[in-house]
């Protein structure tokens, strides 16, 4: 009340520095006080809500910053940590970084259908400058963080990729390729549509003809084993018959038989009718001798 009125004096700490710095620049925070405070007072910093330093002097200097020096700063005496001072925000601006393409139609691209690409990145402040390029282009074909394609077709077919930019300095993405194939959107529904519809139908034919096909080879199996089996005997009777005497035919028997029991007979004769007719020629040589 009245004039001059009451002097006011603010004497808690206060952080001073650059708000707004770009990536790389060095920045100098000054933690003040209007009281006067010990020679030998010691500084304590904080980022956020983490203790970085503690300094015997009431700077803090950070050389080259970089976007993970962004952060809420503030400064305390030691001992009287409690009386914090008020956060003040370092704002450490760069050049876009991480540029990325994202299609909107995921898969098969067919002809006829629209196509979306989206360009994003990591800036500060955020890239408001977009443009699209196409490979083997002399120009950018599209701007804006989305460059749309209502119709695609052949003539759109190549790889395609962005840049973003803005005060600090632009980046561009990797390419993505984009390919059309040639097949209309309607009749690829259509198509889709009938084997939906008789998907059921070709299910339980592809069933029926899986077991027609089992019962076919069990009873192949089932012949083959038993042909097998039935050869298996044939040759079994053959070789008995064979090592068997009494199986063999009666004419081979009876030949055998004969020859073996004549053989001593027609030899005897013989020899019997030999000495006979030299005993003949003898009698008739002697009765025709006169003397």
């Amino acid at each position: 009340m009245g004039i001059p009125g009451v002097q006011l004096d603010v004497t808690d700490l206060q952080v001073e520095t650059q708000q707004r710095v770009k990536e790389g620049d060095s920045v100098t925070l000054t933690c003040k006080s209007s009281c006067s405070l010990p020679e030998q007072t010691t500084f304590i910093w904080y980022r956020n809500t983490q203790r970085i330093t503690e300094r015997t002097v009431n700077q803090l200097h950070l050389q080259s910053v970089s976007r993970s020096d962004t952060g809420d700063y503030r400064c305390a005496v030691t001992g009287q940590q409690h009386l914090i001072s008020p956060p003040v925000y370092l704002n450490v601006e760069y050049s876009p970084q991480s540029v990325s393409v994202s299609v909107s139609r995921s898969g098969v691209i067919v002809e006829g259908d629209s196509v979306t690409l989206n360009c994003s990145s990591d800036s500060n402040p955020p890239a408001l400058n977009f443009s699209w390029i196409k490979e083997n282009e002399t120009s950018a074909v599209g701007s804006g963080q989305s460059f749309s394609i209502s119709s695609f077709n052949s003539s759109f077919s190549g790889r395609f990729y962005c840049e973003a930019q803005n005060k600090h300095g632009s980046q561009r993405s990797a390419s993505v390729s984009l390919t059309v194939k040639g097949v209309q959107r309607d009749a690829l529904l259509t198509v889709s549509g009938i084997v939906a519809g008789c998907g059921g139908l070709i299910f339980i034919i592809i069933i029926i003809i899986i077991i027609i096909i089992i019962i076919v080879r069990k009873k192949r199996r089932g012949g083959t084993e038993d042909g097998n089996q039935k050869q298996a005997a044939d040759a079994s009777d053959d070789t008995y018959t064979a090592l068997d005497p009494a199986s063999r035919t009666s004419d081979v028997y009876s030949t055998i038989t004969s020859v073996q029991s004549r053989a001593p007979d027609d030899s005897y004769t013989a020899l019997e009718l030999q000495s006979r007719s030299s005993e003949y020629e003898t009698l008739a040589v002697t009765s025709a001798d006169p003397h």
